[in-house]
């Protein structure tokens, strides 16, 4: 059962809109929102800015134009913040909320994260990479979708030594589910295990990734969510997706290549050839990188306010 909504276009405009969309493919990103959020918050600049980086600045939007960017919102997005983003080219639609009795978290800006598993319902899509909202894109991404790590897997069940949790069943048949691992702060580019690059490589970062949608792989969510102390919810999402895909279970993730994505990146990594950055825009671990990655906003805020006066007839 599809629990979304696609926001609501006003008469005449040209919103983007989910049933009009060709590709087998998609970018999205999730935007949890505050009721009195406003234009100024960070969180919603980074996402205009992803929005403008893959749909229109010609350095980094896609090569096929037909790939939508999907803005996952709470009901907690301001109308005006969703509306704004329709305007910038975003398919903006609502998730409905994902809440749990037990995996609660104190961090403002992860309420309602679990909100994000509602992308697994699109299954008009193939696939879908998400982004995290403070990613900065250096080149296009839609080459993620050739990437092999994200083809179809049978998921393995008692292949492995894994023991099969009779409360979580049943399992997916099949699944797709590729990303990267957690970053140390301090590393090489690109990236090795061999060079001790990452604390654990077999931890997921949950802010970069590509699945399959699946209503099957979102209700086994719900059920592992239903389950109280089933992973530490301390990370929220980050944690389910790794106890779900946990290597030694039965839906092991798989790794993209490390240069799509890069968490607490340095100015190394940007002149390596990393083709996205994954730190806050406005405050970057490596303030080398926030010259960069603050003209984007600019850049972003100049493209739609000449786009509005067009379109006004200024």
């Amino acid at each position: 059962m599809m629990l979304m909504q696609r926001y609501s276009a006003p008469p005449g405009s040209m919103a983007p809109d989910l049933a009009h969309v060709k590709s087998k493919y998609a970018f999205a990103t999730f935007l949890s929102g505050k009721e009195d959020a406003t234009v100024d918050d960070p969180y919603f600049i980074g996402v205009r800015t992803l929005t403008y980086q893959l749909l229109h600045a010609p350095e980094t939007r896609s090569n096929d134009p037909s790939i939508p960017f999907i803005v996952l919102c709470t009901d907690k997005v301001p109308d005006a913040q969703r509306e704004r983003l329709r305007q910038d080219g975003a398919i903006v639609i609502i998730g409905e909320s994902i809440k749990s009795t037990w995996a609660k978290t104190s961090v403002s800006t992860w309420e309602g994260i679990m909100t994000k598993l509602r992308l697994w319902e699109l299954t008009q899509f193939e696939r879908i990479a998400l982004l995290d909202g403070d990613t900065v894109l250096v080149q296009p991404l839609d080459g993620i979708f050739a990437d092999p790590a994200i083809q179809l897997q049978e998921t393995l069940l008692n292949k492995t030594g894994d023991a099969l949790k009779l409360d979580e069943v049943p399992f997916p048949e099949t699944f797709a589910f590729a990303g990267v691992p957690e970053m140390k702060k301090e590393h090489g580019y690109p990236p090795t295990n061999e060079n001790h690059d990452f604390p654990n490589f077999d931890y997921l970062n949950g802010g970069f990734f590509v699945f399959k949608p699946s209503h099957e792989m979102l209700e086994y969510y719900l059920r592992v969510l239903a389950i109280p102390d089933r992973f530490n919810p301390d990370l929220q999402e980050q944690n389910l997706l790794n106890y779900a895909h946990r290597r030694d279970g039965s839906m092991p993730w798989k790794q993209l290549n490390n240069t799509w994505n890069i968490h607490y990146p340095n100015f190394e990594d940007l002149e390596g050839g990393v083709k996205s950055l994954h730190d806050k825009w406005w405050r970057p671990g490596d303030e080398r990188l926030a010259k960069y990655m603050q003209a984007w906003r600019w850049r972003m805020e100049g493209f739609f306010e000449n786009q509005d006066a067009y379109e006004n007839g200024w």
